[in-house]
């Protein structure tokens, strides 16, 4: 009898899970690596007090005006914004409100009616005159405004910084009762 060859077939191994593995490896290991950033961050100890030239600078004085309520006046109807569903007008405003400006050792008083802007420029009059002392374009101004300032008596203050030219003008975020 004649001896019959078996024909051995040739079995491939499926690939496919090792290649999502190695993948999903990759993927892992791309997501976790942290680059060293050097940005904005060059380690130097380098003398300050000596060098080819020593120039002295002065420093440059910052302007804070801080903003605070000295009285907080009454809240009324606008009868001006009257409607036939509101008889007694739609919006409310202060009146006889009193806002306290200090800059550096100055306190200024201002007279802050949201109706009556003419006024408020007026008082602030005063205030121009006391940062007509400062370069506008290099003193920093910080606008500090306190617990119960209304927007529009910063907006009246920031206009007035804006208007004078200062170049560099901050807000600060100061959340204290003052």
């Amino acid at each position: 009898m004649a001896k019959i060859k078996k024909k051995f077939e040739e079995t491939k191994p499926d690939l496919t899970p090792m290649i999502d593995v190695t993948f999903l490896l990759l993927i892992f290991f791309i997501v976790t690596l942290k680059f060293k950033t050097l940005e904005g961050r060059l380690d130097s100890h380098l003398p300050k007090d000596m060098g080819t030239q020593t120039i002295e600078t002065e420093p440059i004085e910052k302007v804070d005006i801080v903003m605070s309520v000295a009285r907080a006046g009454d809240l009324v109807l606008d009868r001006s914004t009257r409607t036939t569903s509101k008889p007694l007008g739609r919006l409310k405003h202060y009146t006889n409100r009193v806002m306290r400006l200090q800059i550096g050792t100055a306190t200024f008083m201002i007279r802050a009616d949201v109706l009556d802007d003419d006024k408020l420029l007026l008082d602030l009059r005063e205030v121009r005159t006391a940062l007509d002392a400062y370069e506008r374009d290099i003193t920093p101004i910080t606008l500090d405004a306190r617990q119960d300032i209304i927007y529009g008596d910063i907006i009246a203050v920031l206009d007035l910084v804006i208007d004078m030219e200062f170049e560099k003008v901050s807000f600060s975020g100061a959340q204290e009762q003052g």
